[in-house]
This record gives structure tokens, C-alpha cells and sequence, in this order.
């Protein structure tokens, strides 16, 4: 049960969300059913009321993290348990799942989070790399650079490699294999992504958490986004530094031991997630049935309803990852979550689900329902259904000024609570470039997310409707560089956008020419999409952004010891261009090492044996130009075509 104080703030925060939103439903109200409610009246004000409801629990939700901050409330009242100087208490697995990723980022990453575990004089961690690619280079690349990570470290320093054949599950079948295997020696394991990093400190401090809380099944550790340079990534790094801890502040506030999990970045109790954290199958066929999408909310669900408790650390600091470079990789990141959080409409309705866990769900369908709700209303709204340009009288025309000014302040409240927390402590605000620059960024930024917010609006809309038309997504491997998008790779993805955006300007114009203004924001977004997506993608804006002290975050002001190390690490071992799989059959050393590797984990023979000699003949020769993927795959998963297809 929630402790006095965490029910009271629960109760207020649904208080608060329903009076307010309740007001601006009574106030509309009063303006629509003056001449009787029409059918598209009636739809305009049942739309209003969810999505006001949805703003005002974002702006309720901000203040309630700003009060946290501003008082020093305690958000994850955690005993922990004393840094012994003997053998630790506890072992713990760093698991990093990875899936066709940059072998060199993974691998410096890694390095650079053992390193910080060692010179924090941290002990009892081993760290995993838990391949699931599906592409040969990738393969070979990942051997060779676990065995150059071996020799660079001590002989006792715990780094395995494991290379699952078949990706069964996705993430969390990885993570569950590992569990399944060798989760027996550990007490806990942190999950990472393949762009995550986290300091020793911040990991010792994870596990002594652990260890003097034994109800304690999971603790979340928000990751600061870092490391990235397109215009894009530094916006979205500068808005989740000023506003995120704000937000997170107010998630933790009202979640207490009902927290959430968000796949990474996180130290789970091994026992706990091997009894209770397995997903099932949904019944059916995807996007709605077949394996769960995003798995994270559906295992923290799991863990509460098992009685293990589930908490959100915000202010332990020390845990990062990177921004999506661009506005396409973000939208696309978005498809694949747009249907697990679709998925997750069929689990919170599961028998035993507690009903915080049930909201952490519902949640996150709506933050995708939202947007084709916001477009259903402006449409209904452009139709005339609700007469914004001309109202009744005075009183409606004022009425209708008072709401839509109760909106804007909804929305962009949450950022002036979070930048007011920011301006009282020197030096966040000298970690930010100083006063003048914060302002200036925090002004460029409420512009792009304004310009930004109906593009996401149209993409989640097309992502909802084709769920909901049978059309599911795959899983691919996210891009993690800093790159350009070439313009007319931005027209062909994103015209449409903007021919939406010209026909609602010229309907408006046409028909409705007084109600042109109240959709300006709107139309521009869609109007500058092809210049918004082109223009954010440059490195070169970016990093003159930072010349001019835009956009800048700690982590480039204040010396972060990890990301520098893994920057250099990177730099320094970032490997050309290869084609790793033909070394397996050039090189004996790397043929040893893929042999010894191989034969610890025989993956099954998925080939006939004739067609497998046909494969192993055709590589003795060095005629591999037609070989597929799947055919280099079951070659080099087959010690005897190995040692055929390289013999003399």
C-alpha cells in the first residue's frame, strides 16, 4: 500500500487534473449548447475534454515535479546498504544487448563503463555483450573486437561475448536467454542499449541499493541524452536537460514503489525478473498479437503484480544515452513503439495487473491516440462545427479567448516551471552557457517544438491508422551517427506533409478566411517540414549552435569522464570498412577464435548438407559474389564447412 503522503499526492493530482479539466468542458459548454448541440458540436466537446485532460495531467504533472524539487522531497525514500572494502555483497551482470549496432561504439562504450567501474574501485560486476545480428560482418566484427577488448584488460577482468543464432524475442528474448543461462550467478543484472553509458559510481551506488532493500525488484535510472551533434540531437538534448528532471521529478513523486521500467539504464533483481518478468505470446497475428513490442512497461507490470517493487531514481545522476540524430530516425524509432504501446492496451486488461501499472500502460497508448484525436478535433473544427472565427456574442468571443489561452498555458507552463527550477541554481544555469544563452535556447527550442509538434501529430496519426488496418513493423537496428538527410531524400518522405499543409491553408483561406489565424502554428509546421527535417539533420548547424552557445548541456561545459573516455575509445579503434566474413576463411586466427566461439554454442544446421558443400565449395573457390546473407550465415555457423571452405 502507498505510504500517507504518496496517496495524498495521488488523490490531489487526480483532483486537480479532473476540477481543471472539468472547468474547460463546463466553459464550452456554455458557449455551444446557447442554440442546441449539435452532432459535431457534440463530438467537438467530447474531443476537447480528452485532450484536455491530456494536457492538463502533462502540466499538473510538471508542477507537482517542480514543488518536489523546489522542496527537496524525498522521491525514493531507499535505505542503502554500507560500501564494504571486502568481497561485495552481491555479483551483478552488465548486459549490453546488441543487434547489427557499430561494433566499434558498442565495444568503446563498454570499455569506457568498465573503466569508470574500476576507477570508482567498484567490484562484483561482469559485463556481457549479447549479440543478436543477423548480418555475417557484424558477426566476425563483434568476435574480433571482444578479443581485442580481452587482451587490452586484465586476465580476470569479466568481459564474455555470446552470439545468439537465432533472435527469438527480439530484446527481451536476449535478456531472457542470459537469464535462462547464466542468470543462476548473479543477484542482479543492469540493462543497456547499445548507446548507453553509466558510471561506476552510479552503478555501485545501484547495486548497494539493491542490497539493503530486499522488496526492491527493479530501480530505473533516467539517462541524460548526451554525446550527439546534429541540430537535432542538441535540441532534443537541451530540452531533456532542462525539462526532463522536472518531468521525472513529478513521475516519481506520484509513482512511489509503483514505478516504471523503460528497457535500459535500469539494475533488475535476477530472482525477481526469472520468476516474473517472462512475456508471453499475444494471441494472434501482429501488429495486435505475436510478440510484445515494447516489452519494458509489460515486465515492470509483471514485477509489481508479483509484489516487488518497482522505483525510479532521479536524482542519482550518472546514466546516459543518445538522441536519434534526426527528425526521420526519431519517427522511425516511433513506429516501432507506436505499436508496442498499442499491444499494451490487450495486457492492461490482464487479470492481477495493479491499477498504477494499468495508467503507466494506458498512458502510453494515449500519448499515441492523442494524435490522431488532436487531428480529428481540428478537422471537426475547420469544418466550421465550432464557430472560433465568429462567436455568438462578446461573451462567447471571450469565453473562447479565456480557453484557448488555458491551453497555451497548459502547454508550455511545464517549460517555464522547469526553466524557473533551473535560473535558481547558478550552477546549473553556468552548466547550461549562462543566463542570456539558456534563455536564447529555451526561446529557439519552444519554437521548434512548436513547429515540430504537427508533424508528429500527422506521422503518430498514419502509425495509429495503419495499426489498426493489420500493418505491423519490424525490428531494425537504430541509426546512431550524426548524419545529413539529402534533400531529396527529405521531399520524398515528408511531401505529403506539406501538400496537407498547402490544402489546409488554401481551404482556410477559401472558405474560413477569419479562422485562418487560430491554425497558423498548425499549417506552418506542415508548411516548413521539408526545410525543418532537412535543416535539423546538418552537423554543421549543430555545431555552430554550439560555437554560439546554443543548446548546451553539462555534459559539454562540465568534464563527464565516461563519454570523453568513450569518445577517444572510439576514435581510436573505429575500424574501416571490411568484409569481415571472408576473414573467417583468410585468416587463421580469426577462424580460431569464431571456431572456439562457435563450438561453445553449436547454433542448429538450418541447411541441408549438400547444399552446405555446395556453399563450403563455392567459398573454397572464393566465389561468394552470390551468396546471400542466409548463406554466409549458415556457412560460418557450420564448423565442418569452415574448415572445407578453407583447407588448401
Amino acid at each position: 500500500m502507498p505510504d500517507g503522503g504518496l496517496a495524498f499526492r495521488r488523490w490531489l493530482f487526480l483532483f486537480l487534473t479532473f476540477s481543471s479539466t472539468a472547468a474547460a468542458v463546463a466553459k464550452l459548454w456554455s458557449i455551444l449548447q446557447a442554440d442546441g448541440l449539435s452532432i459535431g458540436e457534440g463530438l467537438f466537446l467530447f474531443l476537447f475534454a480528452i485532450l484536455f485532460g491530456w494536457i492538463a495531467s502533462a502540466f499538473w504533472l510538471a508542477l507537482f515535479g517542480a514543488v518536489a524539487r523546489l522542496e527537496g522531497l524525498r522521491l525514493m525514500p531507499l535505505a542503502t546498504a554500507p560500501r564494504g572494502d571486502g568481497e561485495p555483497k552481491s555479483r551483478t551482470a552488465i548486459l549490453m544487448p546488441v543487434y547489427n549496432e557499430e561494433v566499434a561504439r558498442v565495444f568503446a562504450s563498454v570499455r569506457a563503463i568498465h573503466d569508470s567501474v574500476r576507477d570508482a574501485g567498484e567490484r562484483g560486476f561482469d559485463f556481457y555483450i549479447l549479440s543478436d545480428s543477423t548480418d555475417p560482418d557484424h558477426w566476425i566484427a563483434e568476435e574480433m573486437a571482444w578479443q581485442q577488448l580481452r587482451q587490452a584488460l586484465p586476465p580476470d577482468a569479466g568481459i564474455f561475448y555470446r552470439h545468439r543464432h537465432r533472435n527469438a524475442g527480439r530484446k527481451s528474448g536476449n535478456i531472457q536467454d542470459f537469464c535462462e543461462n547464466w542468470g543462476a550467478l548473479y543477484d542482479y543484472m543492469v540493462v543497456l542499449d547499445a548507446d548507453s553509458l553509466m558510471t561506476g559510481e552510479t552503478l555501485g551506488a545501484l547495486t548497494r541499493l539493491m542490497d539493503a532493500n530486499p522488496r526492491v525488484g527493479l530501480i530505473q535510472a533516467p539517462a541524460q541524452l548526451v554525446g550527439r551533434h546534429s541540430l537535432f540531437a542538441r535540441i532534443q538534448q537541451f530540452a531533456a536537460s532542462v525539462y526532463g528532471p522536472t518531468f521525472t521529478a513529478g513521475l516519481a513523486a506520484l509513482q512511489g514503489p509503483d514505478g516504471n521500467y523503460w528497457g535500459h539504464n535500469a539494475i533488475i533483481r535476477m530472482r525477481a525478473f526469472l520468476q516474473h518478468g517472462g512475456l508471453p505470446q499475444l494471441p494472434g497475428k501482429p501488429p495486435f498479437g505475436g510478440e510484445i513490442m515494447s516489452h519494458d512497461f509489460v515486465e515492470a507490470a509483471f514485477l509489481r503484480r508479483a509484489g516487488w517493487d518497482v522505483w525510479m531514481a532521479p536524482d542519482l545522476g550518472g546514466s546516459f544515452e543518445e538522441p536519434p540524430p534526426t527528425i526521420y530516425d526519431y519517427l522511425k524509432r516511433d513506429r516501432r513503439w507506436a505499436q508496442g504501446n498499442m499491444q499494451h492496451a490487450r495486457v492492461l486488461i490482464a487479470q492481477g495487473i495493479r491499477t498504477p501499472s494499468r495508467l503507466h500502460m494506458a498512458m502510453g497508448v494515449m500519448s499515441y491516440l492523442a494524435s490522431p484525436l488532436w487531428l480529428l478535433m481540428l478537422v471537426v473544427s475547420a469544418l466550421s462545427l465550432v464557430p472560433y472565427g465568429a462567436p455568438a456574442d462578446a461573451a462567447d468571443h471571450a469565453a473562447l479567448l479565456q480557453l484557448a489561452a488555458a491551453t497555451v498555458i497548459l502547454l508550455y507552463a511545464p517549460k517555464l516551471l522547469a526553466l524557473g527550477i533551473v535560473l535558481r541554481d547558478p550552477a546549473a544555469v553556468r552548466a547550461h552557457g549562462g543566463t542570456g544563452q539558456l534563455l536564447r535556447s529555451v526561446l529557439w527550442e519552444t519554437l521548434f517544438a512548436t513547429l515540430f509538434a504537427p508533424v508528429v501529430m500527422l506521422a503518430h496519426s498514419w502509425y495509429v491508422f495503419s495499426i489498426l488496418l493489420g500493418i505491423a513493423t519490424g525490428w531494425g537496428p537504430q541509426a546512431r551517427n550524426d548524419r545529413a538527410l539529402p534533400l531529396w531524400f527529405v521531399i520524398r518522405r515528408y511531401w505529403l506533409h506539406t501538400a496537407i499543409g498547402m490544402g489546409g491553408t488554401y481551404l482556410l483561406w477559401r472558405f474560413a478566411p477569419d479562422d485562418l489565424a487560430w491554425y497558423t502554428p498548425l499549417l506552418a509546421g506542415l508548411l516548413l517540414t521539408i526545410p525543418l527535417v532537412r535543416l535539423t539533420s546538418s552537423l554543421r548547424l549543430g555545431m555552430a549552435a554550439a560555437r554560439r552557445g546554443l543548446f548546451l548541456i553539462p555534459s559539454e561545459t562540465v568534464k563527464l569522464p565516461v563519454l570523453e573516455r568513450a569518445h577517444r575509445l572510439l576514435a581510436a579503434q573505429a575500424p574501416e570498412a571490411k568484409d569481415f566474413r571472408r576473414l573467417v576463411l583468410d585468416d587463421s586466427r580469426v577462424q580460431s577464435l569464431h571456431l572456439t566461439l562457435l563450438q561453445e554454442r553449436l547454433p542448429p544446421r538450418e541447411l541441408p548438407p549438400e547444399k552446405l558443400a555446395e556453399l563450403a565449395a563455392a567459398a573454397k573457390r572464393r566465389d561468394t559474389a552470390g551468396f546471400s546473407r542466409a548463406d554466409w550465415i549458415a556457412l560460418l555457423s557450420d564448423p565442418g564447412s569452415i574448415a572445407l571452405a578453407s583447407s588448401a
